[in-house]
């Protein structure tokens, strides 16, 4: 969890950057003050230049293609700053700025469709091995799974919960309701882990499936 939520911070601080260079360029073009506008456009290089270093480093997994559009884009953008430099036109700074925009928004989607998909695989394991510490009659794997679970969902709570979520308020809302609901049912069934409370552990097992499946059905379409 803790590498997701490293992997989420990192790319939505590439994705600011990218954003701020773009309104940088935007601004300076506009303002008509020269030294603003080389400001940008070299700090907007820069941006690509390093861009261009990290994807052709042996450490860098993305996949072969994404990686090749990125090449390119990043070779585009040195060209058009350093070809035309003060002489950009309109055009040219809308397309610069586009190109910032568009990778921006495609970081963070890519990112948060990821971590969608993580956090459904790591409740359908929550629920797997719910069912099966109850199944089991097993009170030691009871624990176990019973901790997993509510760690997962104060996880879940406190990224929903965080003023930076870009989830709508209305699913923000559920997700913390449905964490403190699993939390209530956790310590119903704590208070006497000699004696099954079935009812509980299938409602939070049912509670996983559903939210599992939700977020696998958003991250396929």
């Amino acid at each position: 969890m803790t590498t997701n939520m490293n992997i989420m911070k990192r790319a939505e601080q590439e994705a600011n950057i990218l954003l701020e260079k773009a309104t940088a360029l935007s601004q300076a073009f506009h303002s008509g003050t020269k030294s603003d506008l080389v400001a940008a456009l070299d700090e907007n290089l820069q941006l690509w230049v390093e861009i261009e270093a990290s994807l052709k480093n042996a450490k860098n997994f993305l996949p072969k293609d994404i990686k090749s559009n990125l090449l390119k884009l990043s070779k585009y953008v040195e060209r058009l700053t350093l070809t035309k430099g003060l002489n950009v036109t309109s055009s040219d700074v809308a397309c610069l700025t586009n190109i910032n925009m568009q990778i921006c928004g495609g970081l963070l989607e890519s990112v948060h469709n990821n971590l969608a998909k993580e956090e459904a695989f790591s409740l359908l394991k929550c629920a797997i091995d719910l069912s099966n510490a109850q199944e089991n009659q097993n009170k030691a794997e009871l624990v176990t799974a019973l901790d997993n679970n509510l760690q997962l969902w104060v996880y879940i709570k406190t990224l929903a919960d965080t003023n930076e979520s870009l989830l709508p308020k209305e699913t923000r809302s559920n997700l913390v309701k449905l964490a403190d609901y699993v939390s209530a049912k956790t310590l119903e069934v704590g208070k006497d882990i000699n004696h099954l409370n079935s009812k509980a552990i299938d409602s939070m097992i049912m509670t996983n499936l559903q939210i599992s499946e939700g977020l696998m059905s958003k991250e396929a379409a």
